[in-house]
């Protein structure tokens, strides 16, 4: 019986791994698996960022939201961001959008919303008792809250008839949710979020909130709270059960009650707004708010209604923007070109690591100036290899790995732009390349045109700043390549700064 659960389980993981939840599963371990090394930089998260352009736009649209960054400086770079808001708060960010992108296209769009506002609603309550707490890890709270319920959304999104059925069985209030979980689909609900937490490594305190054990970790009291507080303000916070929530968690972080009151009611109107500046309107409809029982019980009235016509609206919306990125490449944009600029300026004053000038240095010219791809590469000891470091946009994951280009002979276009310590616009016209391309270069760029900068520091070449328009065919203007150079100059001033 146990080994049959097992299998249905698995099953479903396989299905929401490799097709209804391939982007969410891959990329939420990437972007883990970078923040946790102790060795990454920002850079490196915001490689992993970067490789969707249209997870990068929307992240650096909340990061500069007043409810994330209420200063007046804006980002306009994933590695300043990062920076700034630290390692944990983009993992957050990042983690929270591909979950509402993931679930865009979900079939049961009813239950899906009222599990997106609960996980939502109780994802805050958690994260703000963990800040009033003194919490280190208030983000941690927050992600662990927010998937706690996992199985069950992405259920909900992916699931055909035997939603029906399973939905049908909990409103005949015959049987608890999981007692009809087990009946229809031989598991629990519960347990395919244990198993998608384990399987695509959501992290060490949901798996710890998910067990029977842990429960007097301190971390995994907070996400249970904010999730009981969630659940039982669901009919309004003027009704029993969610004065009786109140009263316990108050009474288990030892606080006034009044203060936990006041501490609940307002992560309630933030859990609201934030559900809403990620999209997912419908859900912030969705989410109590204090002192409103009678709009509460005005919204569950009209319900499918609300649902239907601001679900479609929120998904339309995030399609149309989802497709616009997806067919089209990044265009010049000036106005980023000079804020990226001057964000690399006011960074290099911190005395930042080099990966993270590299990283806004291409993220400059990948984003800023419009370029398909662009990579940095470092000159081996002998000066004879030449070995992608970093590199941002397509074909970026096989360009890291591969590109390993021989320059010792002295006619190599990038020997002699190593040589002469200038930059180089290589033309796609081959009676205007002044120097050989081998045929290693063209497997690995395919044919030109790309830009070819060196990197100097303190007179000596250490590598190359490399970028193209190839995947779009489009061509690259003498502008284009001035901006190049400028930004690459900033990155030698920058790298001479930082090496004395």
């Amino acid at each position: 019986m146990i080994s049959q659960v097992k299998d249905d389980v698995d099953s479903w993981i396989k299905q929401l791994t490799k097709q209804d939840m391939r982007v969410f599963s891959g990329t939420v371990i990437d972007i883990t698996t970078a923040v946790n090394d102790s060795f990454s930089s920002a850079a490196d998260v915001a490689a992993v960022i970067l490789k969707d352009a249209s997870m990068t736009s929307q992240l650096l649209k909340l990061a500069n939201s007043f409810h994330y960054n209420p200063t007046s400086k804006g980002f306009s770079s994933i590695s300043r961001a990062i920076m700034v808001l630290g390692f944990d708060q983009v993992r957050a960010l990042a983690l929270s959008l591909l979950l509402v992108d993931s679930l865009s296209e979900g079939i049961n769009k009813e239950k899906l919303t009222e599990e997106m506002a609960q996980s939502f609603h109780a994802a805050v309550q958690a994260e703000q008792l963990a800040r009033h707490t003194q919490c280190k890890s208030p983000e941690n709270v927050f992600v662990a809250t927010l998937l706690l319920r996992v199985g069950n959304i992405a259920f909900w999104a992916f699931s055909d008839d035997k939603a029906a059925d399973l939905l049908a069985l909990i409103e005949s209030e015959k049987l608890t949710e999981k007692e009809a979980e087990a009946k229809v689909l031989g598991f629990s609900l519960h347990q395919l979020t244990q198993g998608l937490s384990k399987s695509w490594a959501l992290g060490e305190l949901l798996d710890k909130s998910l067990s029977d054990f842990e429960k007097n970790d301190p971390l995994v009291r907070l996400v249970d709270m904010g999730q009981s507080l969630a659940i039982a303000a669901k009919q309004g916070w003027e009704t029993e059960s969610a004065k009786s929530a109140v009263e316990l968690v108050a009474k288990k972080l030892k606080m006034p009650l009044g203060e936990i009151k006041d501490i609940a009611h307002s992560s309630a109107k933030q859990a609201k707004y934030v559900t809403g500046i990620y999209g997912v309107k419908a859900a912030s409809l969705l989410i109590p708010q204090p002192n409103q029982l009678e709009k509460a019980e005005l919204i569950n009235q009209a319900l499918p209604e609300i649902i239907v016509e601001v679900v479609e609206d929120s998904i339309g919306e995030m399609e149309m923007l989802d497709n616009k990125v997806g067919r089209h490449y990044n265009e010049a944009d000036p106005q980023l070109q000079v804020t990226i600029m001057q964000e690399i300026r006011a960074v290099v004053e911190q005395k930042p690591s080099i990966s993270v000038v590299l990283g806004m240095v291409l993220d400059g010219i990948y984003r800023g100036i419009g370029m398909d791809r662009t990579l940095f590469a470092i000159i081996s000891k002998d000066g004879k290899i030449l070995t992608c470091k970093y590199a941002l946009g397509a074909d970026s994951e096989r360009l890291s790995k591969e590109f390993k280009i021989n320059i010792s002979h002295k006619t190599n276009v990038f020997k002699q732009a190593i040589s002469t310590k200038k930059p180089v616009h290589i033309s796609a016209d081959p009676d205007k390349i002044d120097g050989t391309l081998s045929r290693e270069v063209l497997k690995l760029l395919g044919q030109p045109p790309y830009l070819i900068m060196p990197t100097i520091v303190r007179g000596k070449v250490i590598g190359v700043f490399i970028a193209d328009r190839n995947a779009s065919n489009r061509a690259i203007e003498n502008k284009d390549f001035l901006s190049f150079q400028q930004f690459c100059m900033q990155a030698n001033k920058a790298l001479t700064f930082l090496s004395i």
